[in-house]
């Protein structure tokens, strides 16, 4: 038996999701939660073998959740389950620990599909966004700065700004509205699409290129 934990803010989409789950005979839901902090709780009673996992929920979401969950518990898989296709999400989903992301979308086939490989320790995309990753790749594609600042998502440019205007982590958090932990996975990110190790170079490569961040 594979025991799953449903983690997301709706309780339509909780519900809906057992209802499914509970047809199989190799899958069991071991309890249900509504943000990634009820999440920690039922993890450390229940144990799951996959943790199926919403992005935007209250409290704390799905990617702080996922890092927490997978520091915590490694036997623990996350599968995200998402309305979100594009790379920025999936790209820190993955980084944060999670094994596969699927779509809300998706037929109870493929969530089981999907349920079973993680469990078994596997990787698991669903194609539409196995194909969202691969176009992002490709439009990352050329050496010179202009191109790499192209390839960054509208919410790393911001974040790039605001980085150059000195900003910390938590200044940045509070201007955007995001967590400190969303944004720290942005910074992870924008430095690897740069090839940068810190602010101080991120800075530097900016200044040579002379990108209009203001």
């Amino acid at each position: 038996m594979i025991k799953v934990l449903i983690v997301d803010d709706q309780s339509i989409i909780r519900d809906g999701l057992e209802a499914i789950l509970t047809t199989d005979p190799e899958i069991t839901v071991c309890g249900h939660a509504c943000n990634g902090l009820e999440a920690l709780k039922l993890c450390k009673e229940h144990a799951p073998d996959v943790v199926l996992m919403d992005i935007s929920m209250p409290e704390m979401d799905g990617i702080e959740a996922t890092k927490a969950i997978r520091k915590r518990w490694k036997k623990t898989q996350v599968l995200v389950l998402s309305m979100y296709n594009n790379h920025e999400f999936v790209n820190e989903l993955m980084d944060a620990g999670a094994s596969g992301y699927v779509l809300k979308n998706t037929g109870r086939l493929e969530l089981k599909e999907a349920i079973t490989a993680v469990a078994n320790g596997h990787r698991y995309l669903a194609k539409p966004v196995q194909a969202t990753l691969e176009e992002s790749q490709q439009a990352m594609v050329g050496s010179n700065g202009g191109e790499r600042y192209h390839s960054l998502t509208k919410r790393e440019k911001e974040i790039v700004k605001l980085i150059v205007k000195e900003r910390t982590t938590v200044e940045i958090a509070d201007v955007l509205s995001l967590s400190t932990g969303t944004i720290e996975t942005h910074r992870k990110n924008i430095f690897h699409k740069l090839d940068v190790r810190n602010a101080a170079g991120l800075v530097k490569y900016a200044m040579e290129r002379g990108w209009e961040l203001t």
